[in-house]
């Protein structure tokens, strides 16, 4: 007579023999990813999980340290683990150890940025509602009546994040929200804080960005993909034949520096 064999429970998650530290971590991972577990969310508690998964309380502590090494969670003494991961933040730590590790310069990231930008401004002059593009023009206000280094740089970011939400992508608004950061990033550290010097760099260029934003506003997609390129050749141009800026690749220690401030600014925003 044949037997059957005990079914577990639906919540079980049992994990077969093998390294059984990074089964639990892979399965905790796809279920932050697939945002079983969301943002801001307590992940249940340590002898919960052994529970789920038939582990020690050893291999359910290592899965999460791994978790928190990857900078999808952070362990809260005393309180647990959180999930703390978003998908541009995944984005931005995948980009800063490729061009690290490519040794990747100055101008091929801004080269990629340009490029995205410009796809990002085609769709935006399809699909931007009124709303998106006012955001553009008061930020462009902005850096015109700027009193200082800060206020531009604040400016500029806000009409390049702003562009790119208005294409309606998700990724390419993670990927160029953060190649943004690095732009910016990279011209606080080229230009100090020398007020007359932002003020010179990013009146040149002053414009090139209004035209993207007229062409948007006017839904001209070739006019915008147009503005958009020109914009971003010139930009590169200002950027790299500035004082200070021939030398360094983005792998150099300086820089290193810059994408880890980088990612702090973005993981603890204000």
């Amino acid at each position: 007579m044949k037997t059957s064999s005990t079914a577990p429970q639906p919540s079980a998650r049992r994990i077969d023999r093998g390294n059984v530290t990074d089964r639990v971590l892979d399965d905790l991972s796809q279920r932050i990813l697939s945002r079983q577990f969301v943002h801001g969310q307590k992940l249940p508690a340590e002898r919960e999980l052994v529970e789920e998964y038939g582990v020690s309380v050893a291999t359910i502590r290592e899965a999460i340290r791994g978790l928190s090494s990857a900078g999808l969670v952070e362990v809260k003494h005393g309180k647990g683990a959180y999930v703390t991961v978003r998908a541009d933040e995944l984005i931005a730590n995948s980009l800063r150890s490729t061009i690290q590790l490519e040794r990747i310069g100055i101008a091929q990231v801004l080269g990629v940025h340009g490029a995205l930008n410009t796809y990002a401004a085609e769709l935006a002059a399809a699909r931007a509602t009124e709303q998106e593009v006012d955001t553009m023009q008061q930020a462009l206000v902005a850096v015109d009546q700027a009193v200082s280094p800060e206020e531009i740089a604040d400016g500029l970011t806000r009409f390049l994040n702003a562009l790119v939400t208005a294409s309606g992508n998700p990724l390419l608004v993670a990927l160029c929200r953060f190649l943004a950061s690095m732009q910016i990033g990279l011209a606080r550290e080229i230009q100090g804080k020398r007020f007359e010097a932002w003020r010179k760099t990013a009146g040149r260029l002053s414009k090139e960005r209004q035209r993207i934003v007229d062409a948007i506003r006017a839904g001209d997609v070739e006019g915008a993909r147009a503005a958009a390129r020109a914009y971003h050749e010139r930009s590169l141009k200002v950027i790299t034949a500035l004082p200070n800026a021939a030398g360094p690749l983005i792998s150099d220690p300086a820089i290193s520096m810059l994408f880890t401030s980088l990612l702090k600014d973005r993981s603890n925003p204000a």
